[in-house]
């Protein structure tokens, strides 16, 4: 009788995969339509990166006290909020008629997609078990990473027929659904859910590693006097500087490097984040299967993260001296798939080191990723200036072997708080 138990858990990370999906095809269709925009609002580069960078500057002051917001009153509320947050503002996107504004409302759109990623760090600590971490962080990272596959050809579509403004009143309609599907099915812990089988919630309560009398507030004290706090947030700093690039620079690179039509470019730019879902999505399921088959969390995280960043530097290398398109394409595409690893290790990682503090140690975590992400899109946009696309390529490298000794440093075997 015991295996006759409903999987409401992973339905709800499906939701979660959608609400993925959704934000970063918000987020990315600006890219797509960067030529356009930059025209009518007579950007250069620097100015149209620095309009991605003022987003993830408001994502990144979002993530802290979206942590601590989502520890206190769950998942269901901070996550709906955020969602109908965003969707005005991808609205708003059309609405603008000056740049300064256009900044503004990028800024503000960062702010509200801020809360989703500690606030499924929180959902996944109560509702998955200990060897199912990796799995449950897939979800959302890879709708998040599916949404940049599939944007380019819907929101070419779009843009075809109604003109680039059309996108984004698009977007924000379908924001608005989603969060109102989250809102209904949704619930902070599997006790609170009407639909959950007693067997199930059983299953998932014997094996979850929060403590059953959770904490009001981290002791951040503590946590910012451990070194391997600083070091986690450190690497994933590194991580989204590079993912950053490839979402805001790839379409134009491919134009500008490789001369390629729009609707070219967009298709070219789709495949490396396909190959980043799924290793997203298959990462996960390894490096749980590793964990529950005996593996320290070192090897099933670390080793997986650090495997996936030295296959990124050689990758790249090639990339940025191919000589045809089709290599090209090939050597970027493998170059952000192995980024798949580090990324889902980290907020499995996450879950690992924070357990019911995981709010905050992910939203630390990602505060520093979005500084990255801040700085990619000048950092690389000012370097495709000044020395061209093939030297700000092997730039990237750089961090990146950086990042595999910060690895080494993390263990994430030990919770960064001990009760």
């Amino acid at each position: 009788m015991s295996k006759k138990r409903t999987h409401l858990r992973w339905w709800l990370a499906f939701i979660f995969f959608l609400i993925g999906l959704i934000a970063y095809m918000d987020r990315s269709n600006i890219s797509v339509v960067a030529t356009p925009m930059m025209h009518d609002f007579h950007m250069n580069k620097v100015e149209f990166g620095f309009l991605n960078s003022l987003y993830s500057l408001g994502y990144a002051i979002a993530q802290i006290p979206s942590g601590l917001l989502s520890e206190r009153y769950g998942s269901r509320f901070i996550v709906a909020f955020a969602m109908f947050w965003w969707s005005v503002f991808t609205i708003f996107t059309a609405v603008a008629r000056s740049y300064g504004v256009l900044g503004a409302v990028r800024f503000l759109f960062g702010i509200g997609e801020g809360p989703m990623y500690p606030g499924n760090a929180v959902f996944n600590t109560y509702w998955f078990r200990k060897q199912e971490k990796g799995r449950a962080s897939s979800a959302l990272l890879a709708g998040s990473y599916f949404g940049p596959v599939i944007a380019p050809i819907i929101t070419i579509a779009i843009y075809n027929a109604w003109g680039w403004h059309a996108v984004f009143y698009v977007f924000g309609l379908i924001g608005f659904i989603v969060t109102v599907i989250w809102f209904l099915l949704g619930r902070n812990k599997p006790e609170e859910h009407p639909k959950i089988s007693k067997e199930e919630l059983e299953l998932i309560l014997e094996e979850r590693t929060v403590e059953k009398e959770k904490k009001k507030v981290a002791p951040w004290g503590k946590l910012l006097a451990n070194p391997r706090f600083w070091i986690f947030g450190l690497q994933y700093f590194v991580t989204l500087y590079i993912v950053t690039l490839f979402l805001v620079w790839l379409p134009t690179y491919f134009q500008e490097a490789r001369h390629m039509s729009l609707a070219n470019s967009g298709f070219a730019a789709s495949l490396p984040w396909l190959a980043i879902f799924i290793t997203v999505m298959t990462g996960g399921a390894i490096s749980d299967k590793m964990v529950k088959n005996g593996k320290s969390k070192m090897a099933a995280r670390g080793g997986l993260a650090i495997g996936g960043l030295i296959i990124f530097a050689v990758s790249m290398y090639l990339a940025s001296h191919s000589t045809t398109a089709a290599m090209n394409i090939l050597w970027l595409t493998i170059s952000l798939g192995a980024l798949g690893f580090p990324v889902v290790t980290s907020w499995a990682s996450a879950l690992d080191l924070g357990n019911e503090y995981s709010g905050s140690v992910s939203g630390w975590m990602n505060f520093w990723g979005n500084l990255g992400a801040f700085l990619s899109p000048l950092v690389c946009g000012w370097l495709s200036q000044t020395i061209g696309w093939e030297w700000t390529l092997l730039f990237s490298i750089i961090p990146i072997l950086i990042s595999i000794f910060m690895w080494l440093g993390i263990k994430p075997d030990k919770p960064l708080i001990r009760n």
